[in-house]
């Protein structure tokens, strides 16, 4: 498993990624700004999970985040909403438009879906914060792996939106009703240990040991024959809700987010002053 970058600027590709015996790791490269998803990284990262998904090189696929300068880690801290996070080209690939109309089985393409339902085990490699999107995007692979300092929240509700990437249907799937909406409704920051301890992670390791327990991992997993792989990720997908109702809880979550979006740009574009008059709220 290839090193992620790390860095203070966000000069280098906006994605890494790597495949070496058999384990495509995806590194989210926006290190200065906690992996945060603009439309550029939104865009590639649906690309790159393609990708790995098609690739029958790849038997395991890894996704991280490159670590901040002083840091062994990172995941990603969700949508930029300073840099082309919500609106930017690209975008459209997190949050689908008129996500309810057509054919709902496009969605399976999506990156969280994809990380889900691919015939391949996904890891989530959690060195840092995993927060709104990038917290759904932890709960849509298979395993969750943590360092001790890596922190957990859904950071939706605050910033006055419902919720996308899947995380309300993965993380009800994961740890129940009560768990979700502790989540979403209580915005809580969840250390590690407690992660551990709710069942959101399946081991929590030093932060300078992450990598190399991943790596131990992913080489145990990639032993087994593909095809094996491939049937046993078929029943535990089957195991969960039918694919028509799983395809219409992504959508509905994507139109509610749409909508909590809009309503937030009304709210701001009211406080927003007209040019020569006072503003009214």
């Amino acid at each position: 498993m290839a090193e992620p970058s790390t860095g203070s600027d966000d000069s280098g590709p906006v994605i890494l990624t790597d495949v070496a015996d058999r384990v495509g790791t995806i590194t989210l490269n926006r290190p200065a700004r906690r992996n945060a998803l603009n439309g550029a990284l939104i865009g590639a990262l649906d690309e790159a999970v393609q990708q790995m998904a098609d690739d029958d090189d790849v038997k395991v696929v890894v996704l991280t985040g490159a670590a901040a300068a002083g840091r062994h880690g990172g995941f990603c801290s969700g949508g930029d909403v300073r840099s082309g996070g919500r609106g930017a080209p690209g975008s459209e690939k997190g949050v689908p438009p008129d996500a309810l109309s057509g054919d709902l089985s496009r969605h399976d393409r999506h990156a969280a879906m994809l990380l889900h339902l691919m015939a391949k085990p996904t890891i989530a490699m959690v060195g840092g914060p995993a927060v709104g999107a990038g917290c759904s995007l932890a709960a849509a692979c298979d395993l969750r792996f943590a360092s001790e300092d890596a922190v957990f929240s859904a950071g939706f509700l605050p910033n006055g939106l419902a919720g996308d990437y899947g995380g309300s249907f993965f993380w009800t799937r994961i740890g129940g009703t009560g768990l979700a909406r502790r989540l979403y409704l209580l915005n809580e920051k969840i250390g590690a240990a407690e992660a551990l301890t709710l069942g959101m992670v399946h081991a929590v390791v030093p932060p300078e040991e992450l990598r190399s327990y991943t790596d131990h991992v992913a080489r145990q997993l990639v032993q087994s024959p593909a095809t094996v792989l491939s049937l046993v990720k078929n029943n535990l997908n089957a195991a969960e809700d039918e694919a028509e109702r799983r395809r219409w809880l992504f959508a509905h979550e994507a139109e509610n987010q749409r909508a909590a979006g809009s309503a937030l740009a009304e709210r701001m574009a009211r406080k927003q002053p007209e040019t020569g008059r006072p503003s009214e709220s």
